[in-house]
């Protein structure tokens, strides 16, 4: 199926190839976006953010929320200003628009050169493992010397991005293969009436995703010019990877050039939740005058048609085994999926609290420790691995009661082994609480807080004493929590909080193995 996908795609752009002009040629500094730049412009099977408009335009599919970017340049000492600004609208995840603008200005007046983009992508399978899209562009010159140089004409760009899962983790994430065609049998006319036509650039190659923050490029830029020399196909490489929870982004490539000898590229970037900014450096000899590149975008809002609604988690359904809840969902088809959240209620349609900390991989999630006899309200999402992530809107509700009996001990989901939980009983020095009885008390109240000196929230529906053992769970690993404690009277009186005691989550496997040493001993309620 690759082979003929690309086979196909090279005979289309064959059939639009020309040669020979003067302006908006390809060979030399020009360059747009940092980011791809920084890769050595090995971005057209990335093309995962608003520069995929002039590396690749398949890849707006990828771009999930409305984005503003642009980027400014002052080329060859001076000589030459460099402008990009690209407004990107998604339409769900299905479909994607975008307006763009190009503008090269030569400081001694003698032409501007513009390049206004109407652009339109689409998957062409349910997947999304295959995309398509084309750029419509509007060309013109004009120049404050020479009255006479203004031309205008209209050009088209291809593009397709495929992508192929791995099926063995163990081994990456995905492939990824793009091929894009720019200026498609492309001329502009001149007053005069003469007609240059626009240098036929393909771009192609494949990238390979190791993990959702590390990705190698390796690509070919073939063009044609004759105002810079004879045809040559170029050679393109990447690498870039994200760290700190993908704020911080870190490449470097190798870039060809018509008209110079190659060089190494190098960008750094940072991204919050809504805006981001890039640096590259470009490699050239001296005389050429500064190779920095800064770009910078905005996202914001939803999706044209609100959140991404083929993202929404499908054929939710509960299972319950005493106060054990077990949920199952379909897998989403989209390859550009993280995992899953689930959220729970005890009031429908309101107040859902998310369970889980990191997004679920697989399709089912296991609810433990629930208090027995009540009844709870479920919605799943599903999360985006793009940059910043997306979260789908809810599916749809379902709700599940637990009943007296205790759930059977087993294993649904392998996250009870990275659950965190106290054995508060142990922690207190108490020896389980002592018994109530002997004091003429009902019983002891355990109170929680994340914070010292927060708000404390009692976790006990009914007084407890006399307990060998007392789990605190769903806490987080590693975590420290902080417990008082209050005896309660026989006629429900409740006395003043113990002193705070810090106490760290251990995990659950370790906590069920522990001998029971007491860790930090509170002061004994009173």
């Amino acid at each position: 199926m690759v082979t003929r996908f690309l086979a196909a795609a090279l005979i289309v752009f064959s059939l639009f190839v020309t040669r020979g002009y003067a302006a908006f040629d390809k060979g030399g500094i020009s360059g747009l976006g940092a980011r791809p730049l920084g890769m050595g412009g090995a971005f057209t099977t990335i093309a995962d953010t608003g520069d995929a408009i002039f590396y690749n335009p398949a890849g707006l599919i990828q771009v999930l929320r409305p984005e503003v970017s642009g980027m400014g340049a002052v080329l060859l000492n001076g000589k030459e200003d460099l402008f990009n600004l690209a407004y990107i609208q998604p339409f769900g995840d299905q479909l994607a628009w975008a307006l763009a603008t190009q503008q090269l200005f030569f400081t001694d007046g003698s032409e501007n050169e513009r390049i206004y983009y109407g652009t339109f992508a689409a998957p062409l399978a349910i997947d999304k493992s295959i995309s398509f899209g084309l750029n419509i562009k509007l060309f013109t010159v004009d120049s404050a010397t020479q009255p006479g140089q203004q031309a205008s004409g209209l050009g088209l760009d291809m593009g397709f991005l495929y992508h192929i899962p791995i099926l063995n983790p163990r081994y990456g994430k995905q492939l990824n293969l793009g091929l894009s065609a720019e200026d498609l049998d492309t001329k502009i006319r001149y007053q005069a009436g003469n007609e240059d036509p626009i240098p036929l650039r393909v771009r192609g190659g494949f990238s390979y995703e190791f993990t959702d923050d590390l990705v190698t490029s390796f690509e070919f830029s073939d063009f044609n010019d004759p105002n810079l020399g004879s045809h040559h196909t170029l050679l393109l490489a990447g690498i870039e990877g994200w760290f700190f929870e993908d704020q911080l982004g870190l490449r470097t490539g190798y870039a060809g050039f018509q008209t110079l000898d190659g060089q190494f590229t190098a960008g750094i970037s940072y991204r919050s939740k809504t805006w981001g900014i890039d640096y590259a450096y470009i490699g050239h000899a001296q005389f050429l005058g500064s190779s920095h590149r800064i770009s910078a975008n905005w996202r914001f809002g939803d999706s044209f048609l609100g959140k991404v609604k083929s993202f929404i988690p499908e054929g939710v359904t509960a299972y319950v085994e005493g106060d054990i809840i077990t949920l199952r969902w379909n897998n989403s088809p989209s390859l550009s999926l993280a995992g899953y959240n689930v959220y729970f209620s005890k009031t429908t349609g309101a107040g859902y609290v998310k369970i889980n900390q990191k997004a679920i991989k697989a399709n089912y999630y296991s609810l433990r420790g629930l208090e027995k006899n009540t009844k709870y309200y479920f919605v799943v999402s599903s999360v985006t691995n793009t940059i910043p992530p997306v979260e789908s809107q809810y599916s749809r509700e379902i709700f599940a009661g637990t009943t007296a009996a205790p759930g059977a001990p087993v294993v649904v989901q392998s996250d009870v082994q990275n659950e965190g939980v106290v054995d508060i009983a142990k922690q207190v020095g108490m020896a389980g609480f002592p018994d109530p009885a002997k004091n003429n008390l009902k019983g002891y109240n355990i109170y929680l807080s994340e914070v010292s000196g927060g708000r404390f929230d009692k976790i006990n529906a009914q007084p407890i004493g006399n307990v060998p053992t007392y789990l605190v769970r769903k806490l987080k690993v590693g975590q420290k929590y902080f417990f008082t404690f209050t005896s309660v009277g026989l006629d429900g009186s409740e006395s003043t909080h113990s002193k705070e005691s810090g106490v760290v989550a251990l995990p659950y496997s370790a906590v069920m193995q522990s001998t029971g040493t007491n860790v930090n001993p509170p002061a004994t309620p009173k």
